[in-house]
């Protein structure tokens, strides 16, 4: 019986290690944009804050989670620059690949408002992204 336990909990410490156990940073290989505070353990409904440049202008955004599956985290993202006159929302997941690594796919749908203008609206972006602690 002994036994039995020692190979579970052997297996229970694999699948531990494996997975990321605190908040990390997921940066885009063009290091352009930043998912801050990302894990594995998200919920629906909870609130991820990202930073991207488009065009020279650095944007703030948020990601809101909608649903969390296997290695996959899906959610709506809305963003405004700094000069509060380009912004997009749109949907977005993110997928762990290995390692440290994801991939993020960002579906860019339009504005949040009239005021503000999305130039990359109807748009498909795929990013390759590295996480760090």
């Amino acid at each position: 019986m002994q036994y039995r336990w020692s190979i579970f909990g052997g297996l229970l410490l694999s699948i531990a290690a494996a997975l990321p156990a605190a908040a990390e940073t997921l940066v885009s290989d063009s290091g352009l944009t930043r998912i801050y505070g990302y894990q594995f353990n998200h919920f629906p409904g909870d609130v991820i804050e990202y930073t991207t440049q488009v065009n020279g202008r650095r944007h703030n955004g948020v990601i809101t989670v909608t649903n969390v599956s296997n290695s996959l985290v899906r959610g709506w993202f809305s963003d405004r620059d700094e000069g509060g006159n380009f912004g997009c929302i749109g949907e977005v997941s993110i997928q762990f690949v290995r390692n440290n690594r994801y991939i993020s796919v960002w579906r860019i749908g339009g504005r949040p408002s009239p005021y503000v203008t999305c130039p990359q609206a109807g748009t498909t972006s795929r990013l390759n992204m590295t996480a760090y602690p």
